[in-house]
């Protein structure tokens, strides 16, 4: 049975904390992490707006415990459910179609809208197969004003593009063009919104499939007689001129590919495939980010190191803590600032900082200097 990552990784967790962390623990010169907010709710996703107003997402994690799929920071640093209405209400028995079910991903990009991956089923395993097995409609994208929370669009795909098993993860855009990962079946999904096509590449491809290349103890986990194994292609990142697009499973490896390749619908899978470079075997990462200089932050599950890999093939580890338990994915704000919930709580006296007094998940930020250990760091990556 294929896992959901955040369920992957809380079912590894205890296998984690009893690897040794290996070399890249030791960090030179790393940088100081400091707590940029706390959520009463577990968080795999955070995003801001030009403005510094931050959203999280809180995929539905355990079935005793209730949570928004959206939360908006307020001016007094707490957290509100957004956009406050049938959209955070979803319930077991809804069909999921105007409603959140699980919220995988949420990114904002130069519009300052607020965008969302809707895998629209629970996970198997933990809640009722019942809920693990919605209506394909209730798997979508959503489009919100991030002042008013007004609705600005809806995707959803037909079976052509997100066949059984499919799980949109994660999403980019350049220009028109948007991108997303498929981590069930493991493929890349192009949209243009200017033309409304879309394209399905690299389905099942051994370049969108999971690997064990650093971490095999992690490869399956046992529950309950079955075997469960890691998403497949997941993270996703696209530099700022557009021209590749990057993607990794969380064991890795990290690849890329031209965007003028993955667009063209004359180029078959194979032929695509023949020009996928493999450019990294990251360590096993919950998340990742790009800057403008076509770096990538890794947030490192078993390390629990923020590592940056750069273009030139240097790597280096930024920030590196022993709280930063299961981070995951991280976002770039305007004002240059790293920032990467942590899903496992953290106790209220690890630091001071924070301004939702003793709520138990910690949102990261550590501010990106011009140079780190030879490498030049960039801005966000807006899609414009």
């Amino acid at each position: 049975m294929r896992m959901r990552r955040r369920e992957f990784l809380a079912a590894t967790g205890a296998t984690c904390a009893m690897l040794p962390f290996g070399p890249a623990f030791a960090a030179a010169r790393p940088l100081k992490l400091e707590i940029a907010a706390r959520s009463p709710w577990m968080a795999n996703q955070v995003a801001l707006t030009s403005q510094n107003v931050m959203f999280l997402g809180c995929p539905r994690y355990a079935h005793d415990t209730p949570t928004p799929s959206l939360a908006r920071r307020e001016p007094d640093g707490t957290f509100a459910p957004f956009p406050g209405n049938a959209w955070n209400q979803w319930k077991p028995g809804d069909d999921g179609y105007s409603a959140f079910v699980y919220l995988n991903s949420v990114h904002i990009f130069a519009d300052d809208t607020v965008w969302c991956v809707d895998q629209g089923a629970l996970p198997q395993g933990i809640f009722p197969d019942v809920d693990a097995t919605l209506s394909p409609a209730a798997q979508k994208l959503v489009q919100l004003d991030a002042a008013t929370g007004a609705v600005l669009g809806v995707l959803r795909f037909d079976a052509t593009i997100l066949p059984p098993g499919a799980q949109m993860n994660d999403l980019r855009f350049h220009g028109a063009k948007l991108y997303i990962t498929d981590s069930g079946l493991g493929g890349l999904i192009v949209h243009d919104r200017a033309t409304g096509k879309t394209l399905r590449r690299l389905s099942g491809n051994t370049v969108t499939k999971a690997s064990a290349t650093d971490v095999p103890a992690l490869l399956a986990h046992v529950k309950g007689g079955q075997t469960f194994r890691p998403p497949n292609s997941d993270l996703i990142e696209i530099t700022a001129d557009g021209r590749w697009l990057y993607w990794a499973a969380p064991t890795g490896p990290l690849y890329r590919v031209e965007t003028r390749y993955l667009d063209d619908p004359a180029l078959s899978d194979a032929d695509l495939a023949a020009r996928v470079e493999h450019v990294y075997d990251n360590r096993f990462s919950g998340g990742c980010s790009m800057d403008s200089r076509g770096n990538v932050y890794f947030s490192e599950t078993v390390t629990r190191n923020l590592t940056v890999w750069s273009p030139t093939g240097k790597t280096a580890v930024l920030a590196s803590d022993p709280t930063l338990v299961r981070p995951d994915g991280s976002f770039i704000s305007r004002d240059r600032r790293l920032y990467v919930p942590v899903k496992q709580p953290v106790p209220a006296n690890a630091a001071q900082d924070g301004t939702a007094g003793n709520a138990p998940f910690v949102i990261y930020a550590v501010t990106l200097p011009d140079v780190f250990d030879g490498i030049a760091l960039g801005g966000p990556v807006t899609g414009a």
